[in-house]
């Protein structure tokens, strides 16, 4: 049987300022809109195939704060670029998780919803 994870969701208090964060920083898209359903989100499409959900926050839950289980990771073709988009939003990366290996570069921030998120590049790809 083939499978493939289809998506990861993270928990947003401003749902559309953190749709327009990752659509400003990563240059996903919408590819589909929930936010007139229920539980209110947005699904977001990366270049590569990969897609993010951002829901809405339920009343009275938290982020998950686990440093090495709770994170969301987008493989970047320029680490230093993205890094400088990044902190020109005003958000500071951790500095004792910073790898810089010939075959692999990842830095970790919280978005401005809190989330971790782990930008990376790879000499080479993990899927091709």
């Amino acid at each position: 049987m083939a499978s493939f994870i289809e998506h990861v969701a993270l928990f947003a208090d401003d749902l559309e300022a953190s749709r327009d964060f990752f659509v400003r920083t990563f240059g996903m898209k919408v590819v589909l809109d929930n936010s007139k359903a229920p539980v209110r989100g947005y699904f977001l499409a990366g270049a590569g195939g990969s897609v993010l959900e951002v829901i809405e926050r339920p009343k009275g839950q938290t982020n998950a704060n686990q440093r090495f289980v709770c994170h969301v990771a987008f493989a970047v073709d320029d680490l230093d670029a993205t890094r400088k988009l990044i902190e020109a939003e005003g958000l500071v990366f951790e500095t004792d998780t910073i790898v810089e290996t010939p075959e692999f570069r990842t830095a970790f921030f919280r978005d401005p919803e809190g989330n971790r998120i782990q930008i990376l590049k790879r000499a080479v790809s993990l899927v091709g």
